[in-house]
């Protein structure tokens, strides 16, 4: 769960982005690239720069940044890793989790919620749920607050789905990432279940 400060303007003016990616060596496969997540329609600075760019355009990038990672010192003594996110709050998340299941092989149970309004608003849904196929250890429970009428899935919001995943929250770490007022919630929920507040890590975004 890390990211990148990218450069947006001749005159130096940064943003940050989570990167969305394995920046690493992958069953054999040496990547010399990144996945950054970008919402280009606030049409802001770093949207109007990114939207300007063309392939083989060069980009000033300083990373990688912050501490937004799983302690592999304490992965050992636990039972249960559980990720929650909100719209793109997914980005940093998923990284991490495809390092735990792909390059460290945990076996522990991993857990992810994420939370959307509507199912056009989806990303990396077929990458996500390979891994649910993947790795039997894995479970993944998209939600949506705003879905149609014909979606056959979860819907309501991400603390609905929480309480029917049956974990031991003795044992949980869990890491959210998404709107202030989830995280918020999510770390009262957890803490009320019995999750020590020094294993609930969280991000919160704007």
């Amino acid at each position: 769960g890390q990211y990148v400060s990218v450069r947006v303007s001749e005159e130096g003016e940064r943003r940050s982005y989570s990167i969305a990616s394995l920046p690493s060596v992958v069953e054999g496969d040496m990547r010399d690239y990144i996945d950054l997540l970008i919402d280009v329609s606030p049409m802001g600075l770093g949207s109007r720069y990114f939207l300007a760019l063309k392939v083989g355009d060069p980009v000033e990038i300083l990373g990688f940044l912050g501490k937004f990672t799983v302690d592999e010192a304490k992965l050992k003594s636990t039972d249960t890793l559980l990720f929650v996110a909100t719209g793109s709050g997914i980005a940093p998340l998923k990284p991490m989790i495809e390092d735990l299941l792909i390059v460290k092989s945990f076996k522990g149970k991993v857990v992810l919620v994420w939370g959307m309004r509507k199912e056009l608003d989806l990303y990396w849904g077929e990458e996500i749920e390979r891994l649910g196929r993947d790795y039997e250890n894995f479970v993944y429970e998209l939600v949506l607050s705003q879905p149609d009428e014909e979606w056959p899935g979860n819907k309501g919001h991400v603390a609905d789905i929480i309480e029917s995943l049956g974990i031991d929250w003795g044992n949980t770490k869990a890491y959210l990432c998404g709107a202030s007022d989830m995280v918020e919630e999510i770390v009262i929920n957890l803490a009320g279940k019995g999750v020590d507040e020094k294993n609930i890590i969280h991000e919160k975004y704007a």
